[in-house]
């Protein structure tokens, strides 16, 4: 590598990898019940929309506790803390079930914003403007979710896929999960829960509830992988107890819109701000020549990141 790739780029190292799983499937297929499962593996915080944890035991395994909320935020707050609290032995679980009624919220903020922008003018879809705030703290989840340090069990409700075929008409092609078309990035599983056909009037046992693992990054629970009663306590093998703590991306949008901002974008600009500092023109061109070489015009705002970084001003006497 050349010194500059080096100063970039780092030896990769064994980093803590918890489970994030998306779970999803049609009524009745053992969502909230596989939440459940999660308190045999550690501590269960349960976002709860829907009402599913009231027929569990809160003292089974690890117990858990509940929050009702479709806000995103309140999801934030939550695997902070719980990734904070990490510190060896058993690791705590974060769960949103489901996740389609956090979705729905948002698309609700997203109307509402429309209406209120357009003062009732904007008839009932959302309008683009509206979905940047609306889906802000979905990004900021997400981001959130690829560097925590605490278990993710995501559920979601089931929706038909249909493709057109060639007679034009929709064609259902099995079902998708109902949520925001990233949340599937932000997770390293992605299982389809059904339930085995039984005759008429048979109820089902917990071994004719099934998962299917439908996503997959993980080479432990490869894609095809069909469990009967299913637990998070199966999915286990995908995570990595062992390691360094996931490194945080750092978040440069302020850096970056300041540096639109202000940046200056030809050399009169960048001069008028050296100039406004008291820097000596002169000095400060001998600089950049010896950093950069000839002028390139197109280089100016590099070549002001560069002096406002630099420690001697060089000002002028």
């Amino acid at each position: 590598m050349t010194p500059k790739l080096d100063k970039l780029f780092k030896e990769p190292r064994r980093t803590e990898r918890p489970l994030r799983i998306l779970v999803y499937g049609l009524p009745k297929r053992g969502k909230s019940h596989f939440v459940f499962t999660s308190a045999g593996v550690g501590p269960l915080y349960w976002i709860d929309t829907e009402g599913g944890s009231d027929y569990y035991d809160s003292v089974a395994g690890h117990g858990f506790k509940v929050l009702r909320s479709t806000d995103p935020r309140h999801a934030i707050q939550a695997i902070e803390a719980a990734s904070a609290s990490v510190n060896g032995g058993v690791r705590p679980v974060v769960a949103m079930d489901s996740f389609s009624s956090v979705w729905f919220n948002q698309q609700e903020v997203a109307e509402e914003l429309t209406r209120q922008w357009s003062k009732g003018r904007g008839g009932d879809r959302a309008s683009f403007r509206a979905w940047g705030p609306a889906k802000k703290p979905l990004k900021q989840l997400y981001n959130l979710m690829m560097t925590t340090r605490c278990h993710v069990v995501i559920t979601a409700r089931a929706k038909e896929k249909y493709e057109v075929s060639q007679d034009g008409e929709p064609v259902a092609k099995g079902i998708v999960p109902d949520v925001e078309r990233n949340l599937a990035y932000a997770v390293d599983l992605i299982v389809e829960l059904g339930v085995k056909e039984l005759p008429k009037g048979k109820q089902p046992s917990p071994d004719d509830y099934t998962a299917l693992v439908v996503g997959s990054r993980s080479p432990a629970i490869p894609i095809g992988t069909l469990l009967h009663d299913p637990k998070l306590s199966d999915l286990l093998p995908a995570a990595t107890a062992e390691g360094e703590a996931p490194e945080r991306i750092v978040d440069t949008v302020e850096q970056q819109v300041h540096r639109a901002l202000v940046a200056p974008s030809t050399w009169s600009e960048l001069k008028a701000i050296l100039e406004g500092k008291s820097w000596d023109i002169e000095k400060a061109k001998e600089l950049l020549r010896h950093k950069f070489g000839p002028f390139n015009a197109a280089k100016v705002v590099e070549y002001w990141e560069y002096l406002m970084a630099h420690q001697e001003p060089h000002a002028a006497s």
